[in-house]
């Protein structure tokens, strides 16, 4: 007989009801399936009006940081509610038929900094109890008798704490689903210490106490019903970045409030390595600390493309696709410019390179994305102090401001809006063209005193379609978030084209901010100069050293992060998986995977064997609390089932 895990939880339902549950009006029963869908409800820490850049400048407590990191590399669709600007207010809680929009909510808003109806905690009370969301509730946050009492503890203030050792230290020591393999933890470790402002408080019984600092609970959960749970984690607001344990806590808070969860873990163990600057006219025309030959076909296939291939590994090109001609003072495609000998003495052939860089993408070795946005250059080369074009190597040439797309160095301002858009545009249509791909990573840099804009790029680039920006930065029409947490992402080795040149005695390299100080005329009578990374030409270790780790590239990355998730329950656990043709393209032809956590309370009724539809295929297995779905090659719509065998 098969059983579904909607029918299961329906009956679970109605016996809470039966057994003395919630009373509620008949507008909506709080016992009922909710999204798999989170709320993050913040103060002041996000500085950003228009409540799209997360990240740098723009956000001013780093913990929100990190829970938005989290949640977007593991997968989990999120909403924010940042009460500086809005206010708990029912509706901000409900979709358009008044029913809740989330699963789950996730507090980490400063009590001491709310007013007004930012502070009607009642809404919040309704949220969990009327509506049946759970609640997450961090840090120090609930310093206020109407949330702490949601979370089940009676708030008696705030103290700061000097955590030195493991008798005052943050110790997890009690069973649970959400302390599952981190019973026994101390932080911070017994090498290090630390300052924390713990709240003072004393658990209520309906609640129960996994963790303490020193006397006081500081990990708390508490069943409001069968389906509504709540848990605060205390501790240092910097915790989840520093800690993987707190991570692994959060994220089990997270199935347990919402019954399971669907996370990526695809970015563990992995490398993403970037090679820069294939195409910029700057290799033959720009500073003199940073001048070198084109890499020709031979020499990329040769300490590129064979050790890859050799290895089945894959690597980044982001490559310039606007030549900056001085020549005919325009822009211009880099791959048909003529073979020429540059004022350095150099012999500079990008159709070789072009033939090189073809050749890796044949074999299945490199990805293509643009370096910088297009050109690698200012937006405007003509106005004074230049004009750029024509100006000696030895004068305004040899400015290091000329040479950066995303702000004005060279003025010190923004460059317009509008012309930062033509730029994203024409650099993605300059890829598309000239290698049939459409590249979905760039790069958002600093832009120099005036951050208006830096967030602006974000938009920008994603209007013209790009989706990431190196490792660090998710690129969207919703938001912008740079990753703060490192361990969370892959490592990024990178280097330029320049390590591709085999060395000579004819050059002058090492680090930039000692070239810069050589005097010009030095730099000028070398035939190469600039700043290696890698020894890409003195033999395999660069990839041998790494060959443990699972290299991958940024159209990987990109399709993980802009993956969509829902669930639908009206006839089953359905989890749905969207993969955008543009975004997610790198699933068309490749098998993706997904960790799929499921809550006890799911985990149990299920007996001791369970079928997992896949599009279609069932697969037997044992409900375990974690295990991985593996989806079959294909953009689109994937649909997994879970049901009782």
């Amino acid at each position: 007989m098969k059983t579904t895990v909607r029918s299961l939880l329906s009956c679970l339902a109605l016996s809470s009801l039966l057994a003395g549950g919630l009373a509620v009006g008949a507008e909506f029963d709080p016992s009922a399936e909710k999204p798999y869908r989170v709320l993050v409800v913040i103060g002041d820490q996000w500085d950003d009006p228009d409540s799209y850049y997360i990240g740098g400048p723009r956000v001013s407590g780093k913990d929100f940081s990190d829970v938005a990191t989290m949640l977007k590399v593991w997968g989990v669709p999120f909403d924010i509610l940042r009460l500086d600007q809005q206010r708990l207010q029912i509706n901000r809680f409900l979709n358009g038929i008044a029913e809740p929009n989330y699963g789950c909510v996730i507090w980490m808003a400063d009590p001491e900094k709310l007013e007004g109806f930012s502070a009607n905690y009642r809404t919040m009370r309704s949220a969990v109890e009327d509506y049946g969301m759970s609640l997450i509730a961090l840090f120090d946050y609930i310093k206020t008798p109407e949330i702490a009492d949601l979370v089940g503890v009676d708030y008696q203030g705030t103290a700061t704490m000097d955590v030195k050792n493991e008798k005052d230290g943050f110790a997890i020591s009690e069973e649970h689903f959400v302390t599952a393999g981190a019973v026994g933890t101390v932080l911070p470790p017994t090498d290090q210490s630390t300052q924390v402002t713990a709240v003072r408080c004393k658990a209520k019984p309906a609640a129960k106490v996994l963790g303490t600092l020193g006397e006081h609970p500081q990990l708390v959960v508490r069943d409001v019903s069968r389906q509504t749970k709540t848990v605060w984690i205390g501790g240092g607001r910097d915790w989840l970045n520093e800690y993987a344990v707190m991570r692994e806590v959060f994220r089990k808070s997270l199935v347990h409030c919402l019954g399971y969860g669907v996370f990526n873990d695809n970015f563990e163990n992995t490398l993403v390595f970037v090679m820069d600057d294939m195409g910029a006219s700057d290799h033959a025309y720009g500073l003199p600390e940073w001048h070198y030959p084109t890499p020709g076909k031979e020499a990329i296939i040769k300490y590129l493309v064979e050790p890859l291939e050799e290895y089945g590994f894959v690597m980044v090109q982001n490559v310039t696709p606007g030549y900056v001609n001085p020549v005919t003072r325009r822009v211009e495609n880099p791959w048909t410019i003529e073979k020429f000998v540059d004022p350095y003495g150099n012999v500079q052939d990008y159709g070789s390179t072009k033939a090189g860089l073809d050749e890796g993408l044949r074999r299945g070795v490199f990805e293509i994305h643009t370096h910088r946005v297009w050109t690698h250059m200012n937006w405007d080369l003509d106005s004074p102090p230049g004009p750029w074009w024509d100006a000696p190597l030895d004068g305004e040439r040899a400015r290091g401001a000329w040479y950066n797309e995303a702000y004005d160095f060279v003025r010190d301002v923004p460059v317009p809006s509008n012309d930062a858009l033509f730029l994203y545009k024409t650099g993605y249509d300059a890829i598309k063209r000239q290698f049939d791909i459409a590249p979905l990573a760039v790069s958002l840099q600093p832009i120099g005193t005036d951050e208006r804009l830096r967030h602006g790029n974000g938009r920008m680039a994603a209007i013209a379609g790009y989706g990431i920006s190196w490792t660090t930065k998710y690129i969207g029409y919703d938001r912008l978030v740079h990753f703060s947490i490192p361990e969370m992402i892959p490592e990024r080795l990178q280097c330029h084209d320049l390590d591709v040149i085999e060395k000579s005695d004819s050059e002058i390299t090492g680090p930039l901010r000692e070239l810069r100080k050589m005097p010009a005329v030095t730099l000028i009578a070398a035939k190469v100069t600039g700043s290696r990374a890698v020894d890409l030409t003195g033999g395999r270790d660069w990839i041998e050293s790494r060959k443990d780790k699972r290299w991958i590239g940024f159209n990987e990355m990109c399709a993980y992060l802009h993956s969509d998730i829902d669930v639908s329950s009206a006839d089953g656990l359905a989890i749905r998986i969207r993969y955008d043709d543009h975004y997610c393209r790198h699933f068309a032809k490749r098998s993706s995977h997904w960790t799929l956590e499921l809550a006890d309370r799911y985990r149990e009724p299920l007996g001791r064997q369970i079928g997992i539809e896949v599009d279609g295929k069932v697969e037997k297995s044992a409900p375990a609390a974690r295990q991985t779905l593996t989806l079959p090659a294909g953009v689109g719509m994937h649909t997994v089932e879970i049901r009782s065998e």
